[in-house]
């Protein structure tokens, strides 16, 4: 988005063509500068004149709430300035065609019962997809099925098995998938459980003798989400009781979602029916946050806490917490902290060094140790499938160079050593060669250059220093 001028902001959330809207919103833009407007107005809000009122119709609650509290002064400035002293602000949220006034997304009427099997083949461009749900490369095969399921499309997997590591969506993209529906088709019935919550209701209804009546509860649905799934590990009873409620829902044309921290063939304990039941769905892994998304969630939830970051405070940020979206969470809830510390939460942008301060010096590890040469040079092997001894001779092969120049740039960035030291630990007799490295590395991370790994997978440098750069600061 572009941040250099004011003027090229204004026009874009004007829906109307009255000049005095323009004129209001160009004014608006002036003061709160260009920042601001790009959070809290550029595609958030818009402007409407109506005689002597000026309509702020905001597209969210907080959004609403947020420009009331702290822009409304300006607005009626400039409001006023254009319709006369007795000019009108009217605050609202923005509707859309078949919402309620209020309400942020619109819900498609529900299908007559006689479309509910089989699979109706409505387009995917009938209203909204799954809210709030960013997507990149690493998780759009999932949100692409999980749409898919959620809408209930022609073609669409009965059984969907979700799996990855911790904190990553998972659980965002079972809920998002329960709410499609429940949008999609006001009748139907739909259910989100854990793992945890499925056993615990079974075991209460074979202990109070009411099995038939949570059979029944569970196996009417048009849609079961059934989350952490791997908490049925080792339980076999519950295990057979959820695979006769899985063929009874395939069956009946109804939907099964599940998600896992594993795939299903790597979860200790699961019976060989149930793994295959699972197999015969769709399987799909979502995987960390590239960089590129993780810079998009530090926006969305930065402006969700009304942060105001500056591009290389999102970028600093994206760049130390790579493990998971619940690392972000953890990021900007500190920077939050820092900024109500300081006493200008929203008010004041925020820069990577308030980023340094949010999350501790990057030098050390996370028991507080100094981050030494000999751990970076250990950890990026490890990465890029180098062998320490051909790090360290004269060797000229592609990867090894590339192990040299991560070596030497890490080196500079996350330990007080020289070039001379950096030098000695990585065998070469003059400090030169690894000057030159460490230009290498960056000048590359500059042009956002693709490397391969050992493996022979093709990944983008930022990414590949990010990991190792968490590997260190993990210990």
């Amino acid at each position: 988005m572009s941040r250099t001028s004011t003027d090229e902001h204004q026009a874009r959330p004007l829906a109307s063509d009255d000049a005095a809207t323009d004129r209001i919103g160009r004014e608006v833009a002036r003061k709160v500068g260009p920042r601001r407007w790009d959070m809290w107005f550029d595609s958030a809000t818009r402007f409407v004149v109506d005689g002597g009122t000026l309509r702020v119709e905001a597209d969210s609650r907080f959004v609403a709430d947020w420009i009331e509290k702290h822009f409304r002064e300006t607005i009626q400035t400039a409001a006023r300035a254009e319709l006369g002293e007795h000019a009108v602000i009217s605050m609202r949220v923005q509707t859309r065609p078949g919402q309620d006034a209020g309400a942020r997304t619109a819900v498609a009427p529900a299908p007559p019962p006689s479309e509910r099997k089989p699979r109706s083949s409505r387009s995917r461009d009938r209203g909204p997809k799954l809210s709030g749900f960013e997507v990149g490369d690493s998780n759009r095969l999932a949100y692409d099925a999980a749409n898919r399921v959620a809408e209930d499309l022609e073609g669409a997997a009965s059984i969907l098995f979700v799996h990855g590591d911790c904190g990553i969506g998972k659980t965002h993209l079972l809920r998002g998938i329960c709410d499609r529906r429940k949008q999609m088709d006001r009748q139907a019935k739909v259910r989100y459980l854990t793992g945890e919550q499925f056993t615990n209701e079974y075991i209460h209804a074979v202990r109070n003798r009411e099995l038939e009546r949570f059979r029944k509860d569970i196996r009417r649905l048009d849609l079961l989400a059934i989350d952490d799934v791997q908490f049925l590990s080792n339980k076999s009873s519950t295990q057979s009781e959820f695979l006769h409620t899985v063929e009874q829902l395939t069956m009946a044309g109804a939907t099964i979602v599940v998600a896992s921290d594993e795939h299903p063939r790597a979860v200790n304990r699961f019976s060989s029916p149930l793994t295959s039941r699972f197999l015969s769905g769709m399987v799909v892994r979502i995987d960390r946050p590239d960089r590129e998304l993780r810079v998009r969630l530090v926006r969305q939830l930065a402006a969700s806490r009304a942060l105001l970051l500056s591009d290389a405070a999102m970028d600093t940020l994206a760049s130390r917490c790579v493990g998971s979206v619940r690392e972000l969470l953890g990021g900007i809830a500190r920077l939050d902290a820092i900024a109500r510390i300081d006493g200008t939460p929203g008010m004041e942008e925020l820069g990577s060094i308030a980023v340094q301060r949010a999350l501790g010096d990057e030098s050390t590890s996370s028991g507080g140790r100094p981050i030494r040469v000999s751990q970076i040079i250990e950890a990026v092997c490890g990465a890029v499938r180098v062998d320490r001894d051909d790090l360290l001779s004269n060797g000229r092969h592609r990867r090894v160079v590339l192990a040299r120049g991560l070596c030497a740039y890490l080196a500079r960035e996350m330990t007080n050593a020289c070039f001379p030291e950096i030098a000695s630990a990585l065998g070469r007799t003059t400090h030169s060669t690894v000057h030159t490295a460490d230009r290498r590395i960056r000048r590359q991370l500059e042009g956002d250059e693709i490397v391969v790994t050992g493996e022979g997978e093709s990944v983008r440098l930022r990414d590949l220093v990010d990991e190792i750069r968490r590997s260190l600061r993990r210990g």
